[in-house]
Formats: C-alpha cells, sequence, structure tokens
C-alpha cells in the first residue's frame, strides 16, 4: 500500500487498447490500489466492431473496459483463468469477454456499474474500478491530410501505415462525458495518460462533451507515457513536442502535462535495437524523439523491453512499476 501524506494517493489513469492494462498493472505492482481508470468505448473494430453493427451503432464498445477491468486484478491463478476464457474467441472469431460483458452491462443496465457485479461473480480483488468515458456510443470520425474523410476507429489502424496523416478527428455523434469519468479526474491527484493509439485510445477519451474542460481545471499532477514507436498515419516523424501540440489543440490549454515519460532507446543491446528497428521500417514505423521543450520536465528512462519472438518493443509492468514506486508517485 502506497501512503501519501497518511493519504491513499488517487490516481487516474486515461486511455485504452494495450497500453492502458500494462500501466494499470506496474501500478498494481507498485502497491497502488485507488486507481481509476478512464477507456473510451468506441472501438470499432474486430467482434465488437461486428456487435455495434448488428445494433446499428446503438452499442457501447466493450473491449478496452474489460481488458483495463482485468489489469487491476493482482495475478493469480484464478485471474489467469478467467483471462483465458474472456480472450476466448470461437470458429467464427467470437469474443467471449465482449459477449459476456454485453451480459452484465444489460443484466446491470449501467456499464458503470459492470465492475461491483464482476467482482461478486469472479471473487476479484480490484485494486480500483473503470469508468467508462462515455455512457452513449459513438463513432470516431477523422479527417486526412489529403481530405479523405473516414468513420470508424478501426480504420485507423487499418491505414496505420500510411503516410496520409491524420489532420483532424471528432465523435459522431457527439456524445456526453459520463459524469463519473468527469468527476474521477476533478479529484485526482496523479492523472497518467497511457500510451496507446494517439487518436483512437488517446484523444479519444477528450472528445465527449465536458472531459476536456474537467481535465483543465483539475489540481492533479498530469503525466503522459508516449508511445515507443510512431505510426506513418498518425505520429510520423513525432517528437515530444509534436504530441504537446496535439494535446494543446484538442484540450485547450498551453498546459497539458506536467511530465512526460519516455523511453532511453541507449539502454537496449544494440544488436537487439538494430534488428528490431530494420524490421520497424518496414512498416513505416520509427523511434518517437525527446526534444527540448523548455517547460515540461521530461523523464527519459528505462522502462520497455524487446520480444525476442517476435522483436517487437513493450512497455515493461516491472520497470514501469520500479519507476512509479521510486519516483515521482511517491
Amino acid at each position: 500500500m502506497i501512503v501519501y501524506n497518511d493519504v491513499m494517493k488517487r490516481v487516474c489513469t486515461i486511455g485504452g487498447g494495450s497500453g492502458m492494462p500494462v500501466v494499470n498493472q506496474a501500478l498494481v505492482r507498485a502497491g497502488f490500489d485507488n486507481i481509476h481508470s478512464i477507456v473510451t468505448t468506441f472501438d470499432s473494430g474486430g467482434h465488437s466492431g461486428r456487435l455495434r453493427t448488428d445494433e446499428r451503432g446503438n452499442l457501447l464498445a466493450f473491449s478496452d473496459y474489460w481488458r483495463a477491468l482485468m489489469s487491476l486484478w493482482q495475478n493469480g491463478d484464478q485471474k489467469k483463468l478467467w483471462e483465458e476464457m474472456l480472450q476466448f474467441r470461437d470458429g467464427r472469431k467470437r469474443n467471449f469477454g465482449n459477449t459476456f460483458f454485453l451480459f452484465m452491462a444489460e443484466k446491470t443496465g449501467n456499464l458503470s456499474q459492470v465492475d461491483n457485479l464482476f467482482k461478486n461473480l469472479a471473487g476479484a480483488e480490484l485494486k480500483g474500478k473503470v469508468i467508462p468515458v462515455s455512457l452513449q456510443p459513438s463513432n470516431i470520425c477523422f479527417q486526412t491530410q489529403s481530405g479523405q474523410e473516414y468513420c470508424g476507429e478501426h480504420l485507423l489502424d487499418d491505414y496505420r501505415m500510411s503516410y496520409d496523416k491524420v489532420e483532424k478527428v471528432w465523435l459522431e455523434p457527439k456524445v456526453k462525458a459520463n459524469p463519473e469519468a468527469t468527476d474521477a479526474v476533478k479529484k485526482a491527484e496523479v492523472i497518467i495518460i497511457c500510451p496507446g493509439s494517439l487518436y483512437g485510445s488517446v484523444i479519444a477519451n477528450f472528445l465527449p462533451e465536458d472531459f476536456a474542460e474537467a481535465y483543465n481545471q483539475t489540481e492533479a499532477k498530469k503525466i503522459l507515457v508516449t508511445n515507443l514507436m510512431s505510426t506513418a498515419n498518425s505520429t510520423h516523424d513525432y517528437s515530444q513536442l509534436d504530441y504537446i501540440n496535439v494535446f494543446t489543440e484538442y484540450l485547450s490549454t498551453q498546459n497539458p502535462f506536467d511530465e512526460i515519460i519516455m523511453q532511453d532507446f541507449n539502454r537496449f543491446n544494440q544488436d537487439n535495437l538494430k534488428k528490431a528497428l530494420d524490421l520497424y521500417k518496414l512498416e513505416n514505423s520509427f523511434p518517437i524523439k525527446p526534444a527540448d521543450n523548455g517547460q515540461i520536465k521530461t523523464l527519459i528512462e528505462d522502462i520497455a523491453v524487446i520480444e525476442k519472438s517476435n522483436y517487437r518493443f513493450r512497455h515493461s509492468q516491472e520497470k514501469l512499476a520500479k519507476l512509479f514506486k521510486n519516483n515521482f508517485l511517491i
């Protein structure tokens, strides 16, 4: 248990995709148990997309929600079994986790109440709760430099290797933020914006009405964990300054963060690093670059690993946990 001035520190994470679960697990490893995770509900890919299409779009996406929920559960045999069940896909690629959480959302009448039902069913000891950024269904739409317009979060992934970069992103229809999400942001002591698809998993959280305003009003310490590598259609040739500029635009503030955390690529084994970078180059993907911004503190740390099976970079739960525990959160 991490204590701050004799009171449990309230941490809020914002994101979605695969980045938020890593940050949440790092926080749990570091001893935090008052974590509020705000997640997107606009996914339109894979089984989530098929479910939403069947309902004419009148359905929230559950995938980011249940992945974040599982990340707040400390590792153990029971958790491992539930993860295997939730990740199961049948012969038609239907995901059990999405169907199961659809059932629980209908049972409780509100996705915000699902975590309590899940704790009772699974006996899970969650170190916080997951909060949908909006309780109204919507879709991520975007316009590229060439003037093309697309609607659907999955298309951001489908065109990720294209140099026709995203210029503008919005929601259709417009929706309001979940009041529980804005309240969590306002009451937080520390906010961590997690790595992930810049527009699909991160900026999407700030698009519902009232959420960016709540973020700007909070007195919490605001920390951005950048991606390790760029994607051609969203962050090609990006430095931390470009991240700042994007958030400045969508949040309508000149001070979107207090600190930025980036990977120190010099800490990798250089032979493994070269092999990984050569493979990423084939995907039009390159390291996010540090830059002297003169106003926002930047921590360039050893927070990632290279997976030997496919030579991909991944944020490390263990390394992030050490950083969170020994540096700025306590």
